[in-house]
Formats: C-alpha cells, sequence, structure tokens
C-alpha cells in the first residue's frame, strides 16, 4: 500500500493536464470509499477507460481507501447512513452481525448474508458509504488540482 506522500508524489508525476489528472484522482476516491468493497480497483481501470481517463490517477484515487481504514470507515459509513434514513438496528442483532464478521471474516458470506437479511442495516451500509465517497471525492478534486497545478507550474 503507498503512503500518502508517495501517492501525491506519483500523482504529481502523471503527464496530463492538472484538470484531467484532478478528475481521474476524484473519481477514483469516490469508487474506492463506495460500497462496492473488492471492485475498487476493477471498478477504477473500467471507468477509466470508459471515460478516457488517466488509470493511474483513477488507481491512485481508488487505493486511497487502504485495508487497515476499511472496518472503521464502513462502520461510520453505516452509522451516517442509519442516521440519515431513520433506521435503527436492536444492538444485540448488530452484535451478532459483528461477531460473524470477527470470527469469520468480514469479507465472508456468513456476515454478508447476516448483513443482508437485515434490510435496513444494507440500505444504511449504501447509503452512507455513497454519501462520504461523494463528499471524499468532492474534497479530493480541488485539493488534488490545486497540487497538480502548483508543482507543474514549478516545474515550468
Amino acid at each position: 500500500m503507498l503512503r500518502p506522500r508517495e501517492l501525491f508524489r506519483k500523482l504529481l508525476q502523471i503527464d496530463d493536464t492538472p484538470e484531467r489528472i484532478a478528475l481521474a484522482f476524484s473519481i477514483g476516491v469516490f469508487l474506492g470509499y463506495s460500497p462496492f468493497l473488492g471492485l475498487h480497483t476493477l471498478g477504477a481501470i473500467g471507468v477509466a477507460f470508459l471515460l478516457g481517463l488517466n488509470r493511474v490517477a483513477m488507481l491512485l484515487g481508488a487505493w486511497t481507501n487502504a485495508p487497515w481504514w476499511i472496518v472503521p470507515y464502513y462502520t461510520f459509513a453505516t452509522w451516517i447512513g442509519m442516521w440519515v434514513m431513520r433506521v435503527q438496528i436492536d444492538g444485540t442483532v448488530l452484535k451478532e452481525i459483528f461477531r460473524a464478521g470477527k470470527d469469520q471474516g468480514f469479507i465472508g458470506s456468513d456476515f454478508w448474508s447476516r448483513v443482508a437479511s437485515q434490510w435496513g442495516l444494507l440500505a444504511s451500509f449504501l447509503v452512507g458509504s455513497l454519501i462520504l465517497a461523494a463528499l471524499f471525492s468532492l474534497a479530493a478534486y480541488p485539493l488534488s488540482l490545486k497540487l497538480t497545478r502548483m508543482y507543474h507550474s514549478r516545474r515550468k
């Protein structure tokens, strides 16, 4: 996994316009924080090809969501979704689902079948993840644009 400094160094060295780099990076960030676990890299490559954007910038954006950050991020995203949708889940059900994730893995079928049995929880996961992914993506565009413009102006 790339450290933030290495990620931005690679992003700045891409040979494209700052606007296109920032756009590809921000879409990659959206995909990286989206609820489509396991499909971030494939999604980034596919969207980059479909939109004709830089694949490296798109992948760097998608890879900002590191493995050690996934569980806290998606837990918080689900909480945001529950708050937005006014969903309430019994605490014992949540403990049972979390225990299944800890014991058998958060990617395992037992964990996801338990999550899917709680439609409010699954919908909250989707809504909260999409909200935060959109916010991160909207923040990533102007930040990456400013960084790439500064870097390109200094290089000239």
